[in-house]
């Protein structure tokens, strides 16, 4: 009888154990076709126990105090992926300041300016951009129309990065104007960078609850690293102990979708809806410093030697670029997304500043059949920097920045 009992059980050990092992190579076979939550949360595991490398590159991009998110210098050619959703090709140098730890995207690793600078760009991940760097708009602005650029573009940043950005990085190169991208996340973005490095107590979340002691220990911490199971598992009950939701690994996800007779299309993603609404007292105090840096901004570039205009560029959301096809689910929560952008343009006609907003443009191509978001994340794709080059050069002639033909 004791026989038989520990051949049984022995049997069930090894049918786990099999199962085990079939669910890791599974999910790494499989990972692209997970929920977009599980990539994120999986990522960083390592592809095998013998090899460092990951499901998805090392990440190149670390958080800043003074600029956010930032990618490190001299990266060559490298393959990565900000969000599980979207790769692409990233080179980075910082010309400047050879020995700066923050690098900035060029072509390639030899990119060298060419003078004299006609504009220094800053913004966020719409500036970086999220494709091949040749469909970015920004360097189609030298490619296509023979435009000396200079790309400042960081994947996370807001207003007060940006202005930290452009003041170190950005005007020592004498530029004849500057662009600054806004997208409707600044104002969050601004509060955020307020509380955490400012004179504001920073918010309660549930992230701040200490890693717990399992996850502190060697043998825990070797399968996090090394089995997508465990590392799985172990995140979900160590989360639920502390009182924590998965938000962290579900806010950036469109629940709703949508098929058009040309394209398809997600959209709502929870951090968008939360981020943009100014009925949200946070937002509203980052609304307020945005406006003074900005201003600031404005009134320190006057100061320069050649006084360099500036431009804002404002980016929509892909929701409100197709809208024809999201007002119907998100309800009033659409126009909650663009009282961001009015509140931009009535400032920068208070300040006098030169400002575009792309919607129109966007949204006319929108109509027409054209693709201009990817479908399953909230950046434009090659199209939509392609319709955004060819709008923003257009605006810069009108108003006299750039010669005209």
């Amino acid at each position: 009888m004791k026989r038989i009992w520990i051949e049984r059980l022995t049997a069930i050990f090894s049918s786990l154990l099999f199962t085990f092992f079939i669910l890791e190579l599974f999910i790494r076979v499989a990972y692209t076709a997970l929920p977009v939550s599980l990539q994120v949360l999986l990522r960083d595991v390592q592809r095998a126990p013998w090899t460092a490398e990951r499901i998805l590159p090392e990440s190149i991009w670390y958080d800043h105090n003074a600029y956010q998110l930032v990618p490190k210098p001299n990266v060559d050619n490298e393959f990565h992926y900000p969000d599980p959703r979207v790769g692409f090709h990233v080179s980075t140098k910082n010309w400047l300041d050879p020995n700066s730890n923050v690098g900035f995207r060029v072509p390639n690793i030899d990119w060298e300016p060419t003078w004299p600078i006609d504009a220094i760009v800053v913004g966020d991940s719409f500036t970086f951009c999220y494709v091949e760097y040749d469909d970015c708009w920004v360097r189609q602005l030298e490619t296509e129309h023979g435009l000396n650029m200079v790309n400042l573009g960081l994947v996370a940043t807001g207003s007060a990065s940006k202005a930290n950005v452009l003041n170190t990085f950005g005007l020592p190169y004498q530029p004849k104007f500057v662009i600054w991208q806004w997208y409707g996340n600044d104002f969050n973005d601004d509060y955020g960078m307020l509380s955490k490095y400012g004179e504001l107590a920073p918010e309660e979340t549930a992230d701040s609850t200490p890693v717990s002691e399992l996850e502190s220990q060697p043998v825990s911490e070797w399968l996090h690293r090394n089995s997508a199971v465990y590392h799985f598992a172990a995140t979900i009950l160590s989360r639920s102990l502390n009182g924590q939701d998965l938000e962290k690994y579900t806010r950036f996800i469109d629940p709703y979708f949508a098929t058009t007779d040309d394209f398809s299309f997600s959209y709502g993603q929870p951090y968008i809806l939360e981020s943009f609404d100014l009925d949200l007292e946070r937002n509203q105090i980052g609304r307020d410093q945005t406006f003074q840096i900005v201003a600031d901004v404005n009134i320190r570039l006057q100061t320069e030697p050649n006084t360099p205009p500036l431009v804002i560029v404002l980016i929509p959301t892909k929701e409100e670029v197709y809208a024809q096809w999201t007002a119907d689910q998100l309800g009033d929560s659409l126009a909650t997304l663009q009282e961001g952008r009015a509140a931009m343009l009535q400032f920068c006609t208070e300040q006098a500043i030169l400002c575009f907003d792309s919607t129109d443009v966007l949204t006319v191509a929108a109509k027409s059949g054209q693709q201009l978001y990817y479908t399953n994340d909230s950046h434009i794709n090659a199209a939509g920097n392609q319709i955004l080059s060819t709008a923003v050069h257009q605006f810069l002639q009108e108003n006299s920045l750039i010669p005209t033909p």
